[in-house]
């Protein structure tokens, strides 16, 4: 899933165990989500886009919250995940949100996570959502923002157009998308080791450790931290996760 210039997302879905990493994602990341799209008042025959979709999570629970009047279109580079999923109210597409159309002033909400920070096009990108919203419709956003950390790991995505403080400019980039209403939030936690934030980290850095070793960090040292990620008696703060949002005029 990388474009011929080495861009494009570094965690692939066909790695074998990339559903157990979506899975630790959801666990930490989907009660944040939930919260904020229920803000933004998702409800009975909202028709509603999901992008970069992954396992499924959230596009399931939007299904359950727009009713049989209402519809989800969930979409990914990699529908694997999504294919199984038995809400008949979900349409599940495959769809490179960098170069595919969506169609215009179709949506009552949009929602991205984890997804603009790795596309060099994110400004695009955003625009193209705004345009496929109805008017009054709301665009919700999640990204990292990894403040003044430096790990390897990011080096290795960063090398595919990855931005590790991308979210500390998402809400700027709604607002140049030509979108009002606009709101940001940002969440960090502590996280011991075996729980969802920990675990998302193990498998991460077990995904991305030949590339990770090829950028000159020693095996031992990231076998070192993935034991740290399955350690309760070792605790680490999070980054941040910065949600923004905004309505259509």
């Amino acid at each position: 899933m990388a474009a011929a210039d080495g861009t494009g997302y570094g965690l692939d879905n066909a790695w074998r165990d990339a559903r157990a990493r979506l899975r630790s994602l959801e666990d930490w990341l989907d009660p944040g989500t939930i919260a904020h799209l229920c803000g933004r008042g998702i409800g009975s025959g909202w028709r509603c886009l999901e992008v970069g979709a992954g396992g499924g999570s959230i596009a399931r629970w939007m299904c359950g919250q727009v009713g049989p009047g209402g519809q989800v279109v969930a979409t990914d580079l990699d529908t694997r995940f999504l294919e199984v999923l038995p809400e008949p109210n979900l349409r599940v597409e495959r769809h490179d949100v960098t170069v595919d159309a969506l169609p215009a002033a179709a949506f009552d909400l949009a929602h991205c996570r984890l997804v603009l920070a790795h596309l060099p096009q994110r400004q695009a990108v955003l625009a193209r959502l705004a345009a496929a919203l109805k008017p009054a419709g709301w665009l919700v956003a999640e990204e990292m923002d990894f403040l003044q950390a430096v790990e390897v790991s990011n080096e290795v995505l960063r090398g595919r157009g990855f931005d590790p403080g991308y979210g500390r400019r998402l809400l700027a980039d709604l607002r140049a998308a030509g979108l009002a209403a606009t709101g940001t939030e940002g969440r960090a936690t502590i996280w011991p080791g075996g729980s969802p934030g920990a675990v998302a980290w193990q498998l991460t850095f077990e995904q991305l450790m030949p590339q990770m070793t090829g950028l000159g960090l020693d095996q031992a040292t990231t076998t070192a931290a993935i034991a740290a990620c399955q350690d309760p008696g070792f605790s680490f703060l999070s980054q941040l996760t910065i949600a923004a949002w905004g309505q259509r005029q």
